[in-house]
């Protein structure tokens, strides 16, 4: 079920309006009482399709992130509007559920007897405090959404023709079923795939892995498909539970007669405990015999990319559509549904995490500072307006927050919460929008209407990167700094330890600016190419110019700790539009002689910077000498590759001081997607003696 928020009435609307007035109480604040958080569709994910009169089993996972306890003779689960589908007007709930507590709640449920989309809205009851629901104001409604189609069946079901399909990676044909574990990719199909969510799905499933190189991928593409008018792809997607390395590509791709393959759809998953439903409209190729293929390409890494396509399927409804909400209308003032739409001259840019980066780590309970940097690039001026809790985990953040000044159009605005990490052990995320004077939520995207949030990791310890303050001119010895608290070893302190290597042999340190031999510089601050200013400093290397050439410069020895762990934040200096490169942590076993690879990643300048936080785990009791490798993709024109505030920290380490100013800026808070043409080639490796 898709968290977004329903139109209300203007009954609703003034009553909300009055409650944001000078000396009155926020009707999140007023609710807090009795809140409630959608978790997940633990049964029947939006868009599932019925034949007429089916019976189903409705399941919502919700948790209580209010004050109160629900007690089963206090609060009930109660209809709200659109359409019943056969099921009571009000439900017990199982158990009593305290605040932090989760719930699952079941309703029986039979779809309509006439073709169609169908919704039904749901909220609940405290014969204490009244009706309350999800959202900021604790008072919008989830939901159930079906189609019925005319005739039972999916127009096309992707699970059950797997094996009609014809299967590829990049290392070439696949045979389906694949062996779970094969370097070359694999395709498996699963009866009961566990989502990320924590939610084994009812329908069936197909697991996708691709093959075991950087950027890898793995495609089935499927014998062709007579699109009709009204035909939808349908599927649930996320990373399968557990696979908590997994960040993946989706894409539908499609090919009509003999031209060219296109992308249809994709869009990019991280391991974040959500899950995502895909609902697509493929009525632009009606008429025509489509080849469609389903792809899923590693970003970056493959470890761990176990992607799941649970019931991926063509939705065909048969017949006339009726309109989409039926049935008796509610006795009290009706709601309109569907989505509040931001006023059109209210919109809002993600520009940077100031600090904590997404994947920051935290112990439990730890109090820290959130702060996005935020663009008004809407047409109107924000004055009085509010930063919102909207879905996830709240991690004791407030309902709302006054945006601390006025922001005119075309400024920005760094905005911070304080919040609390949960005392559990997991990822989580919480999404926040913003709020105008007069109460109408909006937020970022195209539309006005997507989320920013904050994303940590809670485990027995955190970790939080501080500020090496040190600068150099070229030719100057090199002091080493004091590294963050922490740190276990910071890789640009020791910068001038390092040996550095070109293909033109060694290289000084630091070098200088413009030597085609390629250098390394220290950046202080350090200028990210999505245009913030890192206060951290780092390493820009620049390869040597050749094509293809590198740089790489080799470290003394390190005795690796159980738990240690590589960070940094990587990507080209900003205005180096022609960078294009591959990031490499490279090591070699004391004593020997080879440099091996250990993790690598293609950066292209698009506006973004990635965080990196490797496990070194493998290598913990021995003594290595780790390299930084950069290496140029063709032409090494622009190629300044920037590695700010490379470390090795160690996780099982005391929790250093929460750093509220000089964190990591990080990649923007959208789905980005990835080339349309998966690539599958292994980069160099260079040579050089440790």
């Amino acid at each position: 079920m898709r968290t977004v928020l329903r139109f209300i009435s203007t009954l609703l609307l003034v009553a909300l309006l009055v409650t944001l007035a000078p000396g009155t109480t926020s009707t999140a604040s007023a609710a807090s009482c009795y809140w409630a958080q959608f978790v997940a569709d633990v049964t029947i994910p939006d868009g599932t399709s019925f034949a007429p009169n089916t019976a189903f089993k409705k399941t919502w996972r919700l948790k209580n992130i209010g004050s109160c306890a629900w007690n089963s003779n206090d609060v009930s689960l109660v209809f709200d509007s659109g359409e019943k589908m056969g099921a009571p007007a009000s439900l017990a709930l199982p158990t009593t559920v305290n605040p932090g507590q989760t719930v699952d709640i079941t309703v029986d449920m039979t779809s309509p007897n006439s073709a169609g989309h169908y919704f039904g809205y749901w909220k609940f009851k405290s014969n204490a405090g009244g009706p309350f629901g999800i959202g900021y104001t604790a008072n919008n409604s989830f939901w159930v959404e079906i189609n019925v189609n005319a005739s039972s069946g999916a127009g096309y079901d992707f699970t059950a023709n797997a094996s009609s399909a014809t299967w590829l990676g990049g290392a070439g044909a696949l045979t389906f079923p694949g062996t779970d574990g094969n370097a070359s990719g694999f395709g498996l199909k699963l009866d009961q795939p566990k989502l990320e969510s924590g939610v084994t799905s009812a329908n069936a499933g197909l697991l996708f892995a691709p093959n075991n190189v950087t950027n890898g991928y793995i495609q089935a593409t499927y014998p062709a498909f007579r699109v009709q008018s009204g035909d939808r792809f349908q599927a649930t997607i996320g990373c399968e539970y557990g696979a908590t390395n997994c960040y993946v590509a989706y894409s539908l791709n499609y090919q009509i007669g003999g031209g060219p393959v296109k992308t249809f759809w994709t869009f990019r998953e991280k391991y974040e405990g959500w899950t995502y439903n895909v609902n697509l409209d493929l009525s632009s190729l009606a008429n025509q015999d489509v080849v469609f293929t389903l792809v899923t390409s590693a970003y970056g890494s493959p470890v761990g990319d176990r992607a799941l396509w649970v019931n991926p399927i063509i939705s065909r409804i048969g017949g006339t559509v009726p309109p989409t909400v039926t049935g008796t209308p509610p006795t009290a003032p009706p709601t309109v549904t569907g989505t509040i739409q931001p006023n059109a001259c209210d919109r809002a840019q993600f520009i940077a995490d100031v600090t904590v980066p997404d994947g920051t780590a935290f112990a439990p309970g730890a109090a820290f500072n959130k702060t996005w940097r935020l663009k008004n690039v809407g047409s109107c001026t924000w004055t009085n307006y509010s930063i919102i809790f909207d879905s996830g985990e709240k991690m004791g953040g407030p309902d709302s927050a006054l945006i601390p000044t006025t922001v005119a159009p075309g400024q920005t605005v760094d905005i911070t919460l304080s919040m609390t990490s949960p005392t559990t052990a997991g990822t989580y995320r919480g999404y926040w929008k913003l709020k105008n004077s007069t109460g109408v939520p909006f937020g970022i995207g195209a539309a006005g209407t997507k989320s920013f949030w904050v994303e940590i990791r809670v485990t027995g310890t955190g970790i939080n990167p501080g500020t090496a303050t040190f600068t150099t001119t070229p030719g100057t010895p090199v002091t080493p700094a004091t590294s963050a608290p922490g740190t276990s070893y910071d890789f640009v302190a020791n910068v001038c330890a390092a040996k550095w290597f070109s293909g033109a042999g060694e290289l000084p340190c630091p070098g200088t600016d413009g030597d085609s031999k390629g250098f390394v510089l220290i950046s202080n601050p350090s200028k990210l190419e999505n245009g913030t200013t890192d206060a951290r400093t780092g390493l820009i290397t620049y390869p040597q110019n050749i094509n293809n050439g590198y740089i790489q410069g080799i470290y003394p020895s390190y005795l690796v700790k159980p738990g240690d762990k590589f960070r940094a934040t990587i990507g080209c200096e900003n205005n180096a539009t022609s960078c294009y490169v591959v990031f490499r942590l490279d090591y070699a076993i004391s004593g020997g002689s080879t440099i091996q690879t250990f993790w690598a990643f293609v950066e292209k300048y698009e506006g973004n910077v990635y965080n990196a936080d490797i496990d070194l785990s493998p290598l913990a009791g021995q003594n290595v000498k780790f390299t930084l490798t950069v290496l140029s993709t063709g032409s090494p024109a622009g190629d300044r590759a920037l590695w700010t505030a490379p470390i090795i920290y160690n996780a099982s380490a005391s929790p250093a001081p929460t750093n509220t100013a000089t964190m990591t800026p990080t990649a923007t808070n959208t789905e980005e997607a990835p080339s349309a043409t998966p690539t599958a080639s292994e980069t160099p490796t260079p040579t050089a003696t440790p």
